[in-house]
């Protein structure tokens, strides 16, 4: 495999403490989807000792230059000068964006991001109301990331986009799922993490209590409404994936995976049913 997926970050995860197998596997990568490259650089960030950077086959792609716009502990570069501002609307096919706290939320540049990408989902096919309802969606994800998530760093957002199809990634190394919900009393006897991430995906949870709030899923839920969508929810040592329409929060496909540090939520839809999956997966 020459494509760095989220599959292959959980096999390298896997393989951790031997720092020289994984080398060998990075140094053939020749390719990398948008979930991959952030989950391996929430992977690297817990695992600095093991995991080397990424090649420059994908540091120099166009995904990989998108990543390094941006200063990032999670992304290509940790140090020198933030993102450039950009003012434009201009489609974008792929683009990253790192929102700190609960005030970068309000910034024209997370707004202007969020409107470039509803933007090119437009411009990808989609109608107004399906890229509205992404960018609703990805907004929504952001916010989580900042208020639920205590990370210690900012939270990494990108979204990636090709003629009918629209991707997005939001990767955090913060509490977790689980940890954030057994903050609250309502929710102390959790201790599974697939059954935090799935608690979490029902309207009204909250670490702040049952019925304030919620962490923001109806909108990516609704985002996938006829929009023939995937999902992928990723916190602690818990998986779930979701595909097709109808999608509910007690559905899905569980898995378990090595613990990884916060969450990451990757969502893809499609224009269509025969529009390919391929190459954002």
């Amino acid at each position: 495999m020459d494509c760095l997926t989220v599959q292959l970050v959980e096999e390298l995860q896997g393989i951790v403490p031997d720092r020289g197998r994984i080398e060998a596997i990075v140094s053939g990568l020749r390719g990398a989807t948008l979930p991959g490259i952030v989950e391996y650089g929430c992977l690297r960030w817990a695992n600095r000792d093991y995991i080397p950077p990424l090649p420059s086959a994908i540091a120099e792609s166009s995904l990989g230059l998108a990543m390094r716009e941006v200063r990032s502990e999670l992304g290509l570069r940790s140090s020198g000068p933030p993102k450039s501002p950009m003012r434009r609307l201009d489609e974008q096919p792929v683009e990253f964006h790192v929102v700190e706290s609960e005030e970068d939320l309000e910034q024209e540049e997370l707004s202007l991001f969020l409107l470039r990408f509803e933007r090119s989902a437009k411009g990808a096919g989609f109608s107004a109301q399906a890229a509205a309802r992404l960018h609703a969606a990805l907004h929504a994800m952001a916010e989580n990331a900042v208020i639920h998530a205590n990370a210690p760093i900012g939270a990494l957002v990108g979204y990636r986009i090709a003629d009918g199809l629209a991707q997005f990634c939001v990767g955090d190394v913060g509490i977790g799922v689980l940890a954030s919900l057994r903050t609250c009393p309502d929710y102390a006897g959790l201790s599974l993490h697939n059954e935090a991430i799935k608690m979490a995906l029902r309207d009204g949870t909250s670490r702040f209590g049952h019925g304030q709030g919620g962490f923001g899923f109806r909108q990516v839920f609704k985002a996938l409404a006829e929009q023939w969508g995937y999902l992928r929810f990723r916190s602690g040592e818990g998986c779930i994936t979701m595909d097709g329409t109808g999608l509910d929060s007690d559905t899905g496909v569980e898995s378990y995976t090595p613990l990884m540090p916060g969450f990451q939520v990757s969502v893809c839809c499609r224009v269509s049913e025969n529009a390919p999956v391929s190459p954002l997966a």
